[in-house]
């Protein structure tokens, strides 16, 4: 198979434990493999020279999106294919996009997610591949790039898209937690963005939150099938109604207009009279 007119553009930090499997699955398939790097001081630079990838720099950011952008700037190829640093494309699927470029009609291609969480495939409790869809090989004249969390592509409005339909063999592999500890720190961070951008258009009262967590806890553990993948589908439900509640409480912190410095403050106001 020739290698096709895509660079591959992958935004890294820290990025080592699954770097190197994630540019084999691509090296020979694409003219162009582009690192773009939050001065990671892991090995990650290292694996990008090992492959013969091009790295380039980037500050440090809280999450890759609004780097993103300024990662593509810096590739050649007329396809741009946006992957994460733990996301594996299968050799099944490069005839499949092969085909769909060589046919010159399409500008956006949409691709299926197969999650692997705590050692396996997850299929249900809301991360099934049958509704995590995700355009990423686009014609860099079909979309615009925005710094918004999870939300920076869109496609112009022009642009004809279509979606690769799901099979083992035509999605996208994302190996993401490797256990609770894992998930819990990046929870945390995303739930500190979703929360300032949600506050603002919506109200939590302790009888909202306590009605959605628990309609969300169930949802996943039974209707999505959480129940049927063993305790890893119950560990899912139980992280998620934990992410859910930590949004929530970020959420009530900032209508209450609760900051740290001002806890801190008054702390000490009552250790001080403590004295």
């Amino acid at each position: 198979m020739r290698k096709l007119p895509i660079s591959v553009v992958i935004n890294t930090f820290q990025a080592e434990r699954y770097l190197d499997l994630v540019i084999l699955s691509v090296k020979n398939h694409v003219e162009e493999i582009v690192i773009c790097d939050m001065h990671s001081d892991d090995s990650t630079q290292e694996i990008a020279k090992l492959y013969g990838a091009k790295i380039v720099l980037h500050d440090r950011l809280g999450y890759a999106d609004p780097a993103r952008k300024y990662a593509v700037d810096q590739s050649t190829q007329p396809w741009v294919f946006i992957l994460d640093a733990d996301e594996i494309v299968p050799a099944t699927l490069w005839p499949e996009i092969e085909n769909l470029i060589d046919g010159n009609h399409l500008d956006v291609i949409s691709f299926h997610w197969l999650n692997y969480m705590f050692g396996r495939a997850i299929t249900g409790a809301g991360f099934g591949p049958e509704k995590d869809i995700h355009p990423r090989l686009f014609r860099r004249d079909a979309v615009t790039l925005h710094p918004e969390v999870h939300a920076y592509l869109q496609q112009k409005p022009d642009a004809i898209a279509i979606t690769v339909p799901y099979s083992p063999e035509t999605c996208i592999h994302h190996f993401t937690y490797l256990c609770a500890t894992d998930f819990i720190p990046r929870a945390n961070k995303y739930t500190s963005l979703e929360s300032e951008n949600k506050y603002k258009s919506t109200t939590i009262t302790p009888i909202k939150a306590l009605r959605k967590l628990t309609r969300d806890f169930l949802k996943r553990l039974y209707k999505q099938g959480g129940n049927k993948l063993g305790w890893q589908g119950f560990n899912i439900a139980l992280l998620m109604l934990a992410n859910d509640a930590m949004k929530f409480a970020k959420i009530i912190e900032l209508q209450n207009k609760a900051t740290p410095e001002e806890t801190e403050i008054k702390h000490k106001e009552i250790a001080e009279k403590l004295l």
